[in-house]
């Protein structure tokens, strides 16, 4: 009788940093919160204008007050979509997350890493995933739409619409940005590989490519990132690079 493959340890698996939809979920609550925080400084301050000594008409006051429960009920409404738009968002970055895991130990594997945006002075943004290992880096920009993606004239379309923010610009300012940043503190000028992952979106032609960037699923998402560079990263390199982004994330 054969004898059974024990399964493979951790070690035998990539080295993985950060906490995937960490950002989408706490800019999901923030966003829904804030305007709640100004409706009870708004009736505190109705309250005032009525107990002890009323400031206000009660007409005005009342009028105020049904305001800010119309305004209320809005919110919830609202808000409660908005948040659903964060988690599920959350929810694809979690799911990229555990497909990333499995890489083998030859990579490592970085969630939510915070850089400066180019475009915007004094802003930071947290990217989804950064990959490093023999086959090159990657910077991944995870989209959790559930309709149908395609490819056309290099444009992304989602059920056959174009999106209000395009993903391939926004991932390609990312690798550009992770670029810049490696060349100058790790004196190394490497390419940074962008990569659009649709997390449980259908993409029509399977793995494609545009503009530079590597459109995949999660399904998909491995093999983009284990097909093989004309030149690999060599390792002393892999690890330059990992120590830096160690640095950055606070482990050393």
């Amino acid at each position: 009788m054969a004898a059974l493959k024990s399964p493979q340890r951790p070690e035998h698996f990539a080295r993985v940093t950060g906490s995937p939809g960490e950002a989408p979920r706490v800019a999901g609550l923030l966003r829904i919160l804030w305007p709640f925080i100004l409706i009870v400084f708004a009736a505190g301050y109705l309250t005032r204008a009525a107990i002890p000594t009323p400031t206000w008409t009660a007409s005005w006051i009342g009028a105020g007050y049904l305001f800010l429960a119309g305004l209320l009920a809005w919110l919830v409404t609202a808000g409660r979509e908005r948040l659903d738009n964060f988690l599920k968002g959350a929810r694809g970055e979690e799911s990229v997350a555990r497909t990333l895991s499995f890489l083998p130990a030859t990579f490592h594997v970085y969630h939510g890493l915070s850089m400066q945006r180019p475009s915007l002075r004094n802003s930071n943004a947290d990217y989804d995933h950064v990959v490093i290992g023999p086959t090159g880096i990657f910077m991944i920009e995870t989209k959790n739409w559930s309709g149908r993606i395609r490819v056309e004239n290099g444009e992304i379309l989602y059920d056959d619409e174009r999106p209000d923010r395009p993903p391939l610009e926004q991932v390609k300012e990312a690798a550009a940005t992770l670029r810049k940043e490696l060349q100058e503190n790790v004196h190394r000028n490497l390419d940074v590989q962008p990569v659009l992952c649709f997390a449980s979106g259908r993409l029509a032609t399977g793995q494609v490519g545009a503009a530079g960037v590597v459109i995949c699923t999660g399904h998909t998402l491995i093999d983009a990132l284990h097909e093989k560079p004309e030149s690999p990263l060599p390792k002393e390199f892999v690890d330059q690079i990992a120590l830096y982004l160690d640095q950055r994330m606070g482990l050393s």
